[in-house]
C-alpha cells in the first residue's frame, strides 16, 4: 500500500488498480493456503519452509526488477504462492502447539515485518530497493530455517488420523466467518490506509506511512505481549469481543483525528485487534475437537484468504467509483459482520 503511489505512476495505473494487485496476490496465496497439511506429511515441515523461503527471495527480486506491468503482477503472484505455503505450514504448527503464548509470538513476528515494511518503503531510495530489502530479510529467515529444519513439532496422532468423521458444523462455520472477517480487516487496513490518509485526508506521505506502521506496530506489540501469562489472563477475563469493539473505535477515529493523532488512532486499532487471530488459532481444538484441529486450521486459513482477497479487491472497485473515503466505511462494515461471529465463537470455546 505504501509503495503503490510510486508503482502506479511507473506503470501508468489508476488509484483503484491496487485492488487488482490485491486480487492477484490473494488468489495466488489462496492456491497454496490449504497445502500445508499434505506438503508437510510428504516432505516435512523444515523442507517446506526452506523451499518456500527460497521461492520468496526469487519472487521479491522479480518484482524489484520488473520492467513491465505483467512482469510486476507475475512477481506479485509468486510472492502470493510462497506466502500461502508458509501460512499453511505455520497454521498447522500453531494448531499443533495449542499455546496462545506461542501463537502470539509467531503472529507477533509477522507484525514485526509488517511494521518494518512501510518504514523501509519510506526510507529507501525507491520502491524497487524496498523489495531488495525484503529479499534480504527472507534470506536471513532462510538461514534460521536451515538451522531449525530437524526440530519442528509433529502433529499429534489423533490429528493425523482425523480423516474419518466430520467436524462440528456450527463451530466450524463460525470459525470460518471470524477468520474471513478479521483477516480481511487487517489486510484492507494495511493495504488501503495509506491511500485513504494521503488521497482522502491529504495527510503528508510521511505521517501516512508511519500511521500504517503504527497499525502493524500495534498488532505486533499486542501479539508479542500474549507471551506474558498475565496479559493472556487479562485478555481471557476481558474477552475478545471488547477488543474488537475498541479496534473499531480506533479505525473510526482515523476519520476525525488531527494528523498528529492519526498514528495513535491506528496504533490503538492494531493493538486492540492483535489478540484475535492468535487466540482463535491456538484454540481451534477447543472449538472443533483435537481430532479435527489440523483439518479445520487449514479451512480457517482458506477462509482468511477469501477475506484477504475479496474485501481489499472490492475496496479498489469502490474507491475508483466513489473515492478513498470508502476505505474506512468498508472496514467498519466488516466489523459489523465480524463482531457477532466473534461473540458466537466465544460461546463455543
Amino acid at each position: 500500500g505504501v509503495m503503490w503511489p510510486d508503482v502506479r505512476e511507473r506503470f501508468g495505473q489508476s488509484l483503484g488498480t491496487l485492488g487488482v494487485v490485491s486480487l492477484v496476490y490473494g488468489l495466488s496465496r489462496m492456491s497454496t493456503s490449504g497445502s500445508g497439511r499434505l506438503a508437510t506429511r510428504r516432505f516435512g515441515i523444515g523442507a517446506c519452509f526452506i523451499a518456500a523461503l527460497v521461492g520468496l527471495i526469487v519472487a521479491d527480486l522479480v518484482v524489484a526488477s520488473a520492467g513491465s506491468w505483467p512482469v510486476f503482477l507475475l512477481g506479485v503472484s509468486g510472492i502470493g504462492v510462497v506466502s500461502g505455503l508458509l501460512d499453511s505450514v505455520g497454521a498447522g504448527v500453531v494448531a499443533t502447539l495449542g499455546s496462545v503464548g506461542d501463537a502470539g509470538l509467531i503472529h507477533g513476528f509477522y507484525g514485526v515485518g509488517a511494521t518494518i515494511g512501510p518504514l523501509v518503503v519510506a526510507l529507501v531510495p525507491g520502491w524497487r530497493w524496498s523489495l531488495v530489502v525484503a529479499a534480504s530479510f527472507a534470506a536471513v529467515a532462510l538461514i534460521v530455517a536451515l538451522r531449525a529444519r530437524t526440530v519442528w513439532p509433529t502433529p499429534p496422532v489423533d490429528a493425523e488420523h482425523s480423516d474419518s468423521g466430520r467436524p462440528p458444523a456450527t463451530a466450524t462455520l463460525v470459525s470460518l466467518v471470524v477468520f474471513c472477517a478479521f483477516v480481511a480487516l487487517e489486510v484492507t487496513i494495511g493495504s488501503w490506509l495509506f491511500t485513504y490518509l494521503d488521497e482522502g485526508r491529504s495527510i503528508s506521505k510521511g505521517i501516512a506511512a508511519v500511521a500504517v506502521s503504527g497499525f502493524w506496530g500495534g498488532t505486533m506489540t499486542g501479539r508479542l505481549l500474549l507471551g506474558s501469562p498475565r496479559v493472556r489472563a487479562t485478555i481471557d477475563r476481558v474477552g475478545l469481543v471488547p477488543c474488537a469493539v475498541v479496534s473499531a473505535i480506533g479505525v473510526a477515529l482515523v476519520t476525525i483525528a488531527p494528523s498528529a493523532l492519526v498514528i495513535a488512532a491506528t496504533a490503538l486499532a492494531g493493538l486492540a485487534i492483535a489478540p484475535l487471530i492468535p487466540t482463535l488459532s491456538a484454540r481451534t481444538a477447543q472449538r472443533v475437537g483435537v481430532g479435527h484441529a489440523q483439518r479445520v486450521s487449514g479451512w480457517q486459513l482458506l477462509a482468511a484468504n477469501v477475506g484477504a482477497i475479496s474485501v481489499p479487491s472490492m475496496t479498489g472497485l469502490v474507491v475508483d467509483q466513489t473515492g478513498p473515503g470508502a476505505v474506512i466505511v468498508i472496514a467498519l462494515l466488516v466489523f459489523v459482520v465480524g463482531i457477532p461471529a466473534l461473540l458466537a465463537a466465544r460461546n463455543l470455546s
